[in-house]
């Protein structure tokens, strides 16, 4: 029979429940019916300050000028690496006719 460790640094709380697990079969597949459904998460409080409307813009919320300038930066940013990689490849390409062709 195996001894069970003890570890100093151990306080004995649960990280993460296994006791729900089973081994899979290999052979023959489980019926979906047999398997043991997990427990429910806990509930989660309410927040405090929850938006009654989230659609409607607060005070911490981005300008539609300023929405628009973040997009067109983001897209811009997009598009110059997309380009760099482009260019890598045209190169690597051109590379190995002048090399092999």
């Amino acid at each position: 029979m195996a001894r069970r460790r003890t570890y100093d640094d151990d306080d004995g709380r649960t990280i993460a429940d296994m006791s729900g697990l089973q081994a899979p079969r290999l052979i023959v597949p489980r019926h979906w019916d047999s398997v043991r459904k997990p427990p429910a998460p806990p509930p989660e409080p309410p927040e405090e300050e929850a938006p009654a409307r989230p659609w409607e813009q607060g005070q911490d919320e981005l300008s539609a000028e300023d929405r628009r300038v973040y997009t067109l930066a983001a897209i811009r940013a997009a598009l110059l690496i997309g380009g760099v990689y482009i260019l890598g490849a045209v190169l690597l390409i051109l590379a190995m006719l002048a090399l092999w062709g």
